[in-house]
């Protein structure tokens, strides 16, 4: 039996794990308002439209969910760290996600080894 808290997701956030094991990208830039700005170390990204083509760049990454390590939520801000492989690598990832009409208005969020190019 385990004595680890179970953590119960928000809803926009389950099922924006949900999108990303199942690679719903339709599904996925749904969750995100119109005005959605998703602010990150390399510059911000805006609306649906950007955030789907880097999305779409980020599933070539080979992404894999490992574990949530940490997970806090109020009605409407959510902040996470947990542990994905990245291209075979093993990297801490940490984010901040606020809500705007029941979508992910505002995002920030990183990898703990810092701004990197994933794609270079």
């Amino acid at each position: 039996m385990s004595t680890e808290p179970e953590i119960t997701l928000h809803p926009v956030f389950a099922e924006m794990v949900r999108c990303t094991a199942e690679r719903d990208l339709d599904g996925l830039v749904d969750l995100y308002h119109p005005e959605a700005q998703w602010i990150r170390f390399t510059g911000t990204v805006t609306g649906r439209t950007e955030i789907r083509a880097l999305l779409a760049k980020y599933w070539e990454l080979d992404l894999k969910y490992v574990d949530m390590n940490e997970y806090i939520q109020t009605d409407d801000t959510t902040m996470m760290r947990g542990t994905m492989i990245v291209r075979g690598e093993t990297v801490v990832t940490f984010g901040v996600y606020v809500l705007r009409d029941g979508k992910i208005w505002r995002q920030c969020g990183a990898d703990e080894g810092g701004a990197r190019d994933w794609w270079a």
